[in-house]
């Protein structure tokens, strides 16, 4: 439920491939037996320009996808938390990542969008070798251009992302726009069952011809939330990122005033989309 006069947004979308597609799971739950509205939570955030690393661990856990119309899901995540934590860098500054690898197979962190050293940039067998289940890589680099990007695994990405590892890295400009708030939205889609379990069907062939899988569950913050609250007038910076494994979103403003400012990291002259909708 968007009360704003202004929304500011910056994009990152990795899919060139549009679909409209409402944030809604009402197919699947009319199934589970489940209605309800539940609220978006902001995202844990981090400041990751210490001297030393911050430590980002990626193992299985157990979250609550579903805001309690459904099971419980078994997930990857970083930090025991979908999305993982949001990193923030100013621009110039050094970001330093110790990765803790605790999965059941080997992976990596790619910082998707950066222009990094090619030896941190997390792709398995040809800027590094993959971190070994127990195992850890330092990532140190200093980001140059301010933005919206995202980080995520390169083994085996369709899997590892669609289990649920990825999150927000924002490089702050060092002269923002005057918004009264900054909000991450982190866009997803699951195959999930009807027992919440996700499908574990990643490598069949039709959708690896089809360039990969749709889901039956949309999820915002990593919550099937429909319900986003905000005070009547006031000017949001809303940063969206979309992390879906096929799925393009098409996101309608309807009463607002939207104005993008940036794509794929990079700052745009600000215009208002075609009838709102981003």
């Amino acid at each position: 439920m968007l009360l704003a006069e202004t929304v500011l947004v910056d994009i990152d979308q990795h899919r060139s491939h549009w679909v409209e597609y409402k944030m809604s799971r009402r197919a699947f739950l009319l199934r589970a037996g489940a209605t309800g509205l539940v609220s978006v939570l902001p995202l844990r955030s981090l400041f990751a320009n210490s001297a030393s690393p911050f430590t980002l661990s990626a193992k299985p856990a157990r979250l609550d996808i579903l805001n309690g119309e459904g099971p419980k899901t078994d997930v990857w995540a970083y930090g025991a938390s979908i999305p993982g934590p949001e990193i923030r860098i100013p621009q110039g500054d050094v970001l330093r990542i110790r990765f803790e690898n605790e999965l059941p197979q080997g992976s990596t962190v790619h910082w998707h969008g950066i222009r990094l050293p090619n030896a941190m940039d997390g792709v398995p067998n040809l800027t590094q070798k993959p971190v070994r289940t127990g195992g850890s890589f330092d990532y140190e680099f200093r980001p140059p251009d301010a933005g919206t990007y995202w980080y995520h695994p390169h083994v085996k990405s369709s899997e590892q992302v669609g289990r649920g590892l990825y999150g927000p890295l924002i490089v702050e400009e060092p002269d923002p726009p005057r918004v009264d708030r900054e909000v991450t939205w982190v866009l997803d889609d699951w195959r999930l069952s009807e027992q919440g379990a996700i499908e574990d069907s990643f490598s069949n062939m039709h959708d690896m011809s089809h360039a990969g899988r749709l889901g039956n569950v949309a999820t915002l913050n990593g919550k099937n939330s429909e319900k986003f609250m905000v005070r009547a007038g006031e000017r949001i910076r809303l940063r969206m990122i979309n992390v879906a494994n096929a799925r393009g979103f098409a996101l309608s403003f309807a009463d607002h005033a939207p104005l993008v400012i940036a794509l794929d990291g990079h700052p745009v002259e600000p215009y208002a989309p075609p009838k709102g909708r981003v």
